[in-house]
């Protein structure tokens, strides 16, 4: 089931990254906007995305992950090349929203198939490596395609390779689906289940990290003299991916709780290294050291969500999970800006550091708990191992 899943989440963020240059580049171009309304863009997707997670979830704990994935993947397909017939901003603007609902539904629907695996820390952990490297190639071959026949060739690409992960998520397995249960034996999870509250908290903090790195490397590294940030981009992605290959094995065999204490200090480990070493040199350590933060922290805190649920509230809690990567990036694109505004880089990368530094104290409480109640364990917490 893995190798089909992998090639659905990788064909659908590879569409997705190949937007991630074009954008930009499509709204101050051919829709002769201003800079300013990138960002407005973007907001309007993250917001989207947000706001369809819920419902992403419940669909794929109703009607199976089948259904999730396969509606998104039909969104991305049609926003994408509605594109090539815009001719007006407003219309720009509500294909963006459109293709963030179809994010939210393609993402929840995949990661909660791999949850579904008999061993879902193992899945989950190469339903992000595919993921990764679709958002890892996309611009690169994005940067080809503009070179070489223009933005309108970009963002046929995207809908043709969304296309593709639409025929692809046909095959997937349905999973649980609640509506053809009429004896009521399994019951759909909320819109916002609990048990994802605490992993997404600490992704939350975890996307801090990530944030302050990838908004405001750029200008870090032009602050120390460096040409240009395009080889600590590259450290990085190679970093997350390698050691989400190579250490999928000891990590599958640890706690998936301890796993996610060790993603957030070490991503706090690296903010650190960018104010205490601040050189080119410096910044790429600290590159590859977050990279490594960044590359533990997803499958554990997916894994954790998911740990001892029923399959049919499985969707439900990744959706509630990964809501926070959204919420997080938006909150510490606001604070985070106007903190280096008024105080400078190094105060951002600082207070930016301080948030999952201080994240694993969620988990506190809950170990104590599993101590009291039982000598061995919680049997959720184990069953990943």
């Amino acid at each position: 089931m893995t190798r089909p899943l992998m090639a659905c989440a990788g064909a659908c963020f590879l569409s997705l990254g190949l937007l991630i240059p074009t954008i930009p580049k499509y709204v101050t171009g051919p829709l002769n906007q201003g800079p300013g309304l990138v960002g407005g863009c973007l907001a309007i997707t993250a917001v989207c995305a947000v706001l369809f997670r819920p419902p992403a979830g419940r669909l794929a704990d109703r009607r199976g992950r089948r259904a999730a994935a396969c509606t998104g993947a039909a969104l991305l397909t049609i926003t994408s090349f509605a594109v090539l017939m815009v001719e007006s901003l407003p219309l720009f603007l509500a294909c963006r929203a459109v293709a963030g609902a179809g994010e939210a539904l393609t993402y929840v629907g995949l990661a909660t198939a791999a949850s579904d695996h008999d061993r879902p820390g193992a899945a989950i952990n190469r339903f992000s490596i595919a993921v990764n490297a679709g958002l890892l190639a996309g611009p690169a071959l994005a940067e080809v395609g503009h070179s070489v026949a223009g933005l309108r060739a970009v963002w046929a690409l995207s809908g043709a390779v969304a296309l593709a992960a639409f025929v692809a998520c046909l095959f997937l397995p349905a999973g649980p689906v609640v509506a053809g249960d009429p004896a009521g034996t399994r019951k759909a999870g909320p819109l916002v289940h609990r048990a994802g509250l605490r992993p997404g908290l600490a992704y939350w903090a975890s996307v801090w990290g990530y944030t302050a790195f990838s908004a405001f490397l750029p200008l870090h590294v032009a602050a120390l003299g460096g040409s240009g940030s395009g080889p600590h981009f590259l450290v990085y992605g190679g970093v997350l991916l390698a050691v989400r290959l190579g250490g999928q094995r000891w990590t599958n065999r640890m706690d998936p709780r301890g796993t996610a204490t060790a993603a957030l200090l070490v991503t706090a480990a690296g903010l650190a290294l960018l104010v205490a070493w601040p050189s080119v040199t410096g910044a790429l350590a600290a590159a590859a050291v977050i990279g490594a933060g960044q590359a533990l922290g997803l499958p554990a805190f997916l894994t954790m969500a998911v740990a001892g649920l029923p399959a049919a509230q499985r969707g439900s809690a990744v959706a509630t999970t990964t809501a926070f990567f959204d919420l997080g990036f938006m909150t510490a694109a606001l604070a985070l800006g106007a903190i280096v505004q008024s105080s400078g880089l190094t105060y951002g990368f600082a207070v930016a550091g301080c948030v999952p530094a201080l994240a694993p104290l969620l988990f506190l409480s809950r170990s104590r708990k599993t101590r009291r109640t039982s000598p061995q364990g919680d049997s959720r917490d184990h069953s990943h191992r």
